[in-house]
C-alpha cells in the first residue's frame, strides 16, 4: 500500500483552510508550516491573470509530496527521515533530528522547515495518527471544496487511483525524478 493525495486545482478556491486546519491540528509551533498554498497560473497569489473577460485565478494546495525516491531522506545525516514501508508515508523522528536543515535544503519542492524554536524539522506527514485511526488527514476533511482525495495510490481500484487515471492528473515537478505521491488535476 501507499498512500497518496489527489488535489484538484478546478475547485480550489485558495481560502487556505488546509493551512489553517493543518498548523492547529498538528499544533505546528510559531511562523512554521507544514502546507501552503500558491499561485498555479501566476507569480503572485490571490493576483488574476489573463486578459478581461478571460481572466483566471487559480492555486495549487502544496505539502510533503511522500515521494517514492525522497531527496530528503536521501540526504539525512542522522537518519532522522525515514519512509514507511506498510504506508509510503516519509515522517521525521524529531528524537533523532539535529535541525541540520539539510532536508529543507535539498526537498525540490521546499518543504520541509527546521522549527526555529525547537531546533528539529518538521513536515507534513500525512496526519499518520488519524490515517492509522481510520480518519482522513486534517486537510482532507477540512477542505470546504472538496478538492482533495486520498487513498491507496496502488490499489488500482481505489477512487483516487480512478480519479487520477480519469483526469490524467499529474505530480508538481516531475522534473524532479522523486516520484511523488501527491496528484494534481490542473
Amino acid at each position: 500500500m501507499t498512500y497518496g493525495m489527489l488535489i484538484d486545482t478546478r475547485y480550489c478556491s485558495g481560502c487556505q483552510t488546509c493551512v489553517v486546519s493543518c498548523k492547529m491540528s498538528n499544533q505546528v509551533p510559531g511562523d512554521a508550516f507544514y502546507s501552503h498554498v500558491i499561485s498555479l497560473d501566476g507569480d503572485v497569489l490571490y493576483q488574476a491573470t489573463g486578459t478581461f473577460p478571460n481572466v483566471k485565478m487559480k492555486f495549487r494546495p502544496t505539502l510533503c509530496n511522500h515521494c517514492e525516491s525522497p531527496v530528503c531522506y536521501a540526504n539525512c545525516p542522522t537518519g532522522a527521515i525515514a519512509k514507511d514501508a506498510e504506508t509510503g508515508i516519509v515522517a521525521i523522528d524529531k528524537e533523532l533530528c539535529i535541525g541540520c536543515g539539510d532536508c529543507a535544503v535539498t526537498c525540490p519542492y521546499e518543504i520541509p522547515i527546521v522549527i526555529k524554536n525547537e531546533g528539529v524539522a518538521g513536515k507534513c506527514d500525512f496526519c499518520a495518527s488519524r490515517v492509522a485511526d481510520g480518519e482522513l488527514p486534517y486537510c482532507v476533511a477540512a477542505c470546504p471544496t472538496r478538492t482533495r482525495y486520498f487513498g491507496d495510490i496502488n490499489d488500482p481500484d481505489s477512487e483516487i487511483s480512478t480519479m487520477i487515471t480519469e483526469h490524467d492528473a499529474e505530480v508538481y515537478k516531475p522534473e524532479a525524478s522523486t516520484n511523488p505521491s501527491v496528484f494534481y488535476i490542473v
